[in-house]
């Protein structure tokens, strides 16, 4: 976690919804003798998809424990506090909130969120990284949460000399799905929960005016993700699983007047299918929304700000393709903003 300094700034009030203070491990049994490599080799749980079974989830549930607990923002309680990381560039007057992914189980705050910051930062645009609640809480909460940060900044916006209509969200992987639910699916509906009592941030905005789409989960029918989002119980039921699926699909939920957005991934991405995203541009063009699409040959799926962070004996990707895509990205977004 790179804070260089910088102050979380919690995004919630004094009750956060979906915070229960029980254990963790209730939901989410946890083999601390486990390696990060025994996740990817023996343990692979919702990566597996040489099988539609589930099987043994183990390395989802230690890799929660190793990444988002014992070495980052996470309790072993239902307890956690949503956080935007602020990265501001001086004299800027728009924004980016980045949703850095991690298959709804981690979240890549460096590669995804602090390194990406800094580039826009580069190019005169304030960021926000946010930390939000996964795996094992369950949605809608993820999406509240997002919700709730683009809510936040606009609340706060005079403070952070951001203009409240040039902010925008941009996702990567889970990150994407996550951003592109709150955009396309909860728009600005009201937080309803058990108990919860809406305060002044509910009651500005919750709509982005810039949306960014990096190899994102467009669609999750079918996908071992849901096991992760909505539990076990849901993927194991077919008819739950494809209702389920449909309620967070960002392609039949784009409609006109939305926020432009820019898309972007590599052919090669073998983890989330890259020809998501032409359909998705073709639904935003049927309903006149302005879109950018871009798909590089190669690069793979994390590429992220494209800087090189080996794991174990994996190779690491070439990115000389997607590279660019960064200066893609703020090109569009200053042009867009003015």
């Amino acid at each position: 976690m790179r804070l260089e300094g910088k102050t979380p700034l919690p995004i919630w009030g004094a009750h956060i919804p979906g915070n229960t203070g029980e254990s963790k491990y209730t939901d989410m049994p946890v083999d601390t003798t486990m390696t990060t490599m025994d996740v990817f080799t023996k343990y692979p749980g919702i990566w597996d998809k040489s099988t539609p079974e589930l099987g043994d989830l183990r390395g989802n549930n230690y890799l929660v424990w190793d990444q988002e607990i014992q070495n980052g923002y996470g309790e072993e309680t239902y307890s956690d506090v949503p956080v935007l990381i602020p990265y501001l560039a001086e004299g800027s007057d728009r924004c980016v909130i980045l949703c850095p992914g991690g298959a709804y189980l981690t979240k890549s705050m460096d590669s995804e969120g602090a390194e990406v910051a800094q580039v826009l930062n580069e190019a005169g645009i304030s960021a926000f990284v946010l930390w939000y609640r996964s795996f094992p809480y369950h949605a809608p909460l993820m999406y509240l949460d997002c919700q709730r940060a683009v809510r936040y900044v606009r609340c706060h916006a005079g403070e952070f000399g951001i203009h409240p209509d040039k902010i925008a969200a941009a996702g990567f992987s889970a990150g994407g799905n996550l951003c592109g639910v709150e955009a396309l699916c909860f728009r600005d509906e009201p937080v309803v929960w058990p108990g919860y009592e809406p305060d002044e941030v509910d009651a500005v905005s919750g709509e982005v005016n810039a949306l960014g789409l990096i190899y994102p989960a467009v669609s999750m029918k079918d996908d071992k993700i849901v096991a992760v989002i909505a539990g076990k119980e849901v993927y194991n039921d077919p008819q739950r699983r494809n209702a389920f699926a449909a309620q967070y699909d960002l392609l039949t939920h784009v409609r006109e007047g939305d926020a432009p957005a820019f898309l972007c991934a590599c052919m090669d991405d073998d983890v989330v299918p890259p020809i998501r995203l032409a359909e998705l541009a073709a639904a935003y063009k049927a309903s006149h929304v302005p879109c950018e699409l871009h798909l590089f040959p190669y690069g793979g799926h994390g590429f992220g700000a494209c800087i090189p962070h080996p794991v174990g004996p994996f190779p690491v990707a070439d990115f000389s393709a997607c590279r660019q895509w960064l200066g893609l990205f703020t090109n569009w977004l200053n042009h867009l903003f003015g």
